[in-house]
């Protein structure tokens, strides 16, 4: 098997190779010079870049843009210097590339079946969000559940997909459930919630609320307000809501 990083890059070649259990070297060439990381059975046991050896050289050829190439199947290492999974690398060097796979508000996201093998090497914050996503929730739920910001929870799970620890299934992007707050002025919502309606249904300036009754709002976006609706004063008096009351919120279109 040889090529370049056109199309995959060491990342996805790498999981590839994990996956089907290969032992072997994979061999890159690109203009800083060679590289070579061994595997037996998927693990990574040795790895070397230019003066580079161990972590900091597999970490190096994970994060190539381009380049060439080739695994010899059944080539052993010379010695060892890498320990763990694949997966436990691959972490790190997502963490620095900050590649992720686009999650959506809406989005339904599952843990993966080899996720509960791997919970050993998550930091302690991606570890509380793939408990709580249990047989399966949208980022929403995991952000009224847990209290974190939105746009936090997406990157993390971002992350977690990258790694395949968690499936992402894509969703029209629907009502939000949200709860009503004390705003400065007029009526505010989540601006990555109002990106994600307004990609889908194009351009709308009003937003349908619906509690006890049934309103029409103009909404402006605003980062940090996760599951909130801010109402100002004003408007909270004239329609006869308060504070803490949850509302049906979509889009006018």
């Amino acid at each position: 098997m040889e090529g370049d990083f056109r199309l995959l890059g060491p990342i996805d070649l790498l999981q590839l190779l994990a996956q089907g259990g290969r032992t072997g070297l994979f061999a890159v060439e690109v203009a800083e010079g060679v590289g070579e990381v061994y595997l037996e059975r998927g693990r990574p046991v040795h790895a070397v870049f230019r003066d580079k050896v161990g972590q900091e050289a597999l970490l190096e050829v994970l994060a190539l843009k381009a380049g060439r190439f080739r695994f010899l199947l059944g080539q052993r290492p010379p010695r060892g210097s890498l320990e763990g999974p694949l997966e436990a690398y691959l972490l790190q060097a997502i963490r620095l590339l900050d590649e992720r796979v686009e999650v959506g508000p809406f989005d339904l996201v599952r843990p993966a079946p080899k996720a509960e093998a791997l919970q050993a090497t998550l930091d302690p914050e991606e570890l509380s969000l793939l408990l709580a996503l249990g047989e399966g929730k949208s980022p929403l739920d995991l952000v009224a559940g847990l209290g974190r910001p939105l746009a936090e929870v997406l990157r993390r799970l971002g992350h977690l997909a990258r790694l395949r620890l968690v499936a992402v299934s894509p969703r029209v992007p629907r009502t939000a459930r949200l709860r009503l707050a004390l705003g400065r002025k007029g009526a505010q919502v989540e601006a990555l919630l109002l990106r994600a309606w307004r990609e889908h249904y194009g351009a709308f300036r009003r937003v349908r609320v619906k509690g006890a009754k049934e309103l029409l709002l103009e909404v402006e976006g605003a980062e940090g307000l996760g599951v909130e609706l801010w109402l100002s004063p004003e408007l909270l008096l004239f329609h006869e809501l308060k504070v803490g009351e949850e509302v049906l919120v979509w889009p006018e279109v």
